[in-house]
């Protein structure tokens, strides 16, 4: 490997004796071999077909490492811009044939310098996140950026630097029409969001634990507790709310859980849980979903991708 004798790195592989121990379906994603790159023991995972989603291929490699915890890395051959910035940005060890070495347990990274430019992707500012959402929910193929205006409420100032956060990303396109601006996509709705799952970021600013009590009408179901209006998964016996920061100055909130029968779960959100709600009852379908997307439960993974599919596929049908 090219990228790896620039580096002067010496890399062996054998067979690793522990494939055994492993659920299948992590086997069925990965050929795994015991690896020592320069006298460091690790695992290099080389991927049969796709990289699973991110959520998935995380919860693996935790899975993996608790069989035998030593560094674990992607051995690529190849892999698109996105997901070669998707590894890098939640800092993925991989070795992308002869074109990267990215292995931060050894302090390295190596890029080829006629390969894809390096643009580091930044997360979406609250702004071009709320101008995301607004977008999905929209039945068009042309999304006038002033026609969001009323709905996430922000200075035409805000609003300009939000659309062209949005262009940054290279999954959209800027056009206008006299002097109006709209924007378009090549994307469908669920391959927009799912590419642009690396740019969001969680609506939740602040949790904790408020008494029972202490509920208002201010607070809505949030988390698991929300989801689970929406699939098929049972309400979690710990209620989780949500809350705008602008009405919690008021709130107390504790850290210190004890008491299943005294508490509920609370969120502070950086906007408006209900800004996209059409019942204004509920949190709205992809709000929601971006608020658990750090989850660690495969079991909630699954309901949400199908809850995605839903809305999108419903949309389309629509």
């Amino acid at each position: 490997m090219d990228a790896i004798n620039a580096l002067g790195l010496k890399l062996d592989a054998k067979d690793w004796n522990k494939n055994d121990q492993l659920p299948l379906y992590i086997l069925n994603n990965f050929s795994i071999q015991k690896a020592t790159l320069n006298d460091i023991d690790c695992l290099s995972l080389t991927p049969h077909e796709e990289l699973p989603t991110l959520s998935v291929l995380k919860k693996q490699i935790t899975i993996i490492k608790n069989i035998e915890n030593i560094p674990v890395f992607l051995n690529l051959n190849s892999i698109s811009h996105f997901r070669k910035q998707n590894l890098l940005e939640n800092k993925i060890p991989f070795i992308l044939k002869d074109k990267m070495v990215y292995l931060p347990f050894m302090a390295t990274l190596l890029t080829d310098e006629q390969g894809e430019e390096n643009t580091k992707i930044e997360k979406l500012t609250l702004s071009a996140q709320l101008l995301f959402i607004w977008i999905l929910y929209q039945n068009s193929d042309e999304f006038y950026v002033n026609e969001s205006l009323e709905a996430i409420n922000v200075s035409n100032m805000t609003l300009t630097r939000a659309y062209r956060q949005l262009c940054a990303t290279k999954l959209f396109e800027e056009h206008k029409d006299g002097r109006k601006i709209y924007l378009t996509t090549h994307l469908n709705k669920l391959d927009l969001f799912n590419q642009m799952k690396p740019y969001l970021q969680s609506p939740i600013k602040k949790q904790g634990f408020i008494l029972n009590s202490d509920i208002d009408t201010h607070m809505i179901l949030s988390s698991e507790s929300a989801l689970s209006l929406y699939t098929f998964i049972n309400p979690p016996k710990r209620k989780t709310y949500a809350i705008d920061k602008v009405n919690s100055n008021y709130i107390a909130i504790q850290k210190e859980y004890y008491s299943q029968e005294e508490q509920v779960e609370l969120q502070i959100w950086n906007y408006n849980p209900l800004l996209f709600s059409q019942d204004q009852k509920n949190i709205d379908k992809i709000s929601l979903i971006i608020s658990l997307l750090d989850n660690v439960d495969e079991r909630l993974d699954m309901e949400i991708e199908q809850l995605l599919e839903n809305i999108f596929n419903m949309e389309e049908r629509g």
